[in-house]
């Protein structure tokens, strides 16, 4: 009688089949895992759109104000040679600067700068305590890089809405400046670009060192005729404002 076909072959060669097999379903799954990683990182944990808000639009200043940059890059108001230099040091998330510039600072350029009698330079000093004031700053820069006008457009834009996106995480932060630019009318996609470049933040982290350099008790500050006004007596913005009032007409010899 012959002996039977050993059937051990079968059997053993049925294991590497299984193998493949699982290793094809281990490579699926990883697949998987790597695309939904993608989606998450673009979409994050909700399909909702990141919503946007509409901001209170200021009034473009009056063309009779003139207006430019100076050598070192900081945006002025006023006639280059005015008697009297004034440099307001300010935060866009400080609620004292945003006070000065929504009531006090139509009022200052009316008396000053509109005659002519007064230049004044607006210099970034971020407090390292608002973590959208270096953000801001770097987008009222890149607004400025459209146009002089369009900086200062900014710049007031973001004082009127500040209590809109002062609690913004960073990013969205960012995301917001750059509707806001295109809520003035400015190139979006120039201005995205533009707040992504690493010297615009050095540029303003440089003029936050400036400010802190000169020993300032905070924001707002203002110099007259390279002066720190002496503001420890002021017990809000509207006496910091008449101190400087006070010392531009002693400068202007009234």
């Amino acid at each position: 009688m012959r002996n039977p076909k050993p059937r051990g072959r079968a059997v053993q060669s049925a294991a590497p089949v299984a193998r493949l097999r699982n290793f094809y379903v281990a490579f699926a799954v990883i697949a998987l895992l790597i695309v939904v990683g993608v989606v998450y990182n673009i979409y994050g944990t909700t399909a909702e759109p990141v919503k946007t808000l509409e901001a209170t639009i200021p009034a473009p200043r009056t063309a009779d104000i003139p207006m430019g940059k100076t050598d070192d890059g900081r945006y002025y108001l006023g006639k280059p040679d005015a008697a009297v230099t004034v440099v307001e040091y300010a935060d866009y998330q400080c609620p004292g600067c945003a006070f000065y510039s929504n009531s006090l600072s139509a009022a200052f350029e009316k008396d000053f700068i509109a005659t002519g009698d007064v230049r004044l330079i607006f210099q970034d000093f971020p407090l390292a305590m608002h973590i959208n004031a270096v953000p801001a700053a770097i987008a009222a820069r890149c607004a400025g890089e459209q146009s002089t006008g369009a900086f200062w457009q900014f710049n007031s834009l973001l004082f009127t809405n500040q209590t809109q996106w002062k609690e913004l995480e960073t990013a969205a932060f960012k995301l917001q400046n750059v509707e806001y630019a295109g809520q003035l009318g400015l190139d979006k996609t120039a201005f995205a670009a533009c707040i992504e470049l690493p010297e615009n933040e050095r540029t303003v982290r440089d003029f936050q060192k400036k400010s802190n350099a000169l020993g300032l008790p905070g924001t707002p500050s203002f110099a007259v005729q390279g002066a720190i006004v002496d503001a420890s007596s002021a017990k809000s913005v509207d006496d910091i404002d008449a101190l400087v009032r006070a010392a531009i007409n002693k400068a202007l010899g009234k």
